[in-house]
């Protein structure tokens, strides 16, 4: 009886693991950390590089993608200010890094911890995985300082 509660409670665990989590700001104290909540991601089309990219990446990202989003004061590390992702790289966007931090090899402290998911496996549920990251990674780099 013990062992068929623990298998029914490790498979729901798992299923709600694996459902694509969306990072949502609770309003904390005035002396506490705002609280991070997970919700399912809302679909947003594939095509919608700037609709992705407001509903996935600006809670952390911020709206202007400069790290400052409304759930940036409660994460460690703090979100990257992704308007000078070509700037650290010489001037040049370079895609194949954004894409791979993405799909999550190359993993960073923010990507992969539990503050932040990688979005290549929630892509993937989501559907046309490659399109989504083309155009996410085509957004931002309409973001990128001078």
């Amino acid at each position: 009886m013990l062992r068929a509660r623990f298998s029914v409670s490790l498979i729901a665990s798992l299923i709600a693991a694996s459902t694509a989590p969306m990072l949502v700001l609770a309003q904390g104290s005035a002396q506490t950390k705002p609280e991070i909540k997970r919700e399912p991601a809302e679909y947003i089309s594939p095509a919608d590089g700037r609709g992705m990219f407001q509903s996935y990446c600006a809670p952390c990202h911020g709206m202007t993608g400069k790290g400052d989003g409304p759930a940036a004061p409660a994460l460690t590390p703090k979100p990257a200010n992704l308007t000078e992702f070509a700037k650290r790289h010489g001037g040049k966007f370079p895609a194949k890094d954004f894409e791979d931090k993405i799909q999550g090899m190359a993993m960073s402290p923010a990507h992969g911890s539990s503050a932040m998911p990688v979005w290549g496996p929630i892509f993937r549920q989501l559907g046309n995985e490659p399109l989504r990251i083309s155009n996410l990674r085509n957004y931002v780099e309409t973001l990128q300082v001078k």
